[in-house]
């Protein structure tokens, strides 16, 4: 059990500003989909979440520090167990908040 908050402790420390940047879209989008509802918004939200998380990704590429890198590694996390695991949590996000939205309409 120790293991499991460690790991998402580790997520947490990797990928916060990326969580937290995705949870202010999530944030927007159901926001405009609680004022005006629409099935095909839902659509729509997950779709351009692809090209803003894109984005996203070669930010943190271009600003990651290297060496950090390193200390998650030597943890024995690999890099892309991390990248899926924040991607994870940002997306599953977004799906809440919408089926949230989808049983309040």
């Amino acid at each position: 059990m120790a293991n499991i908050g460690r790991n998402i402790g580790l997520v947490w420390m990797y990928g916060k500003w990326m969580i937290l940047v995705g949870g202010l879209y999530n944030l927007a989008c159901t926001s405009f989909l609680a004022w005006a509802f629409s099935y095909m918004g839902l659509v729509t939200a997950f779709i351009l979440k692809i090209p803003f998380t894109a984005v996203l990704l070669y930010l943190h590429r271009v600003f990651e520090n290297r060496d950090a890198v390193f200390f998650y590694i030597n943890l024995g996390l690999s890099r892309k167990r991390l990248m899926a695991a924040t991607l994870s949590i940002d997306f599953g996000f977004l799906l809440l908040l919408e089926i949230l939205i989808t049983l309040c309409q």
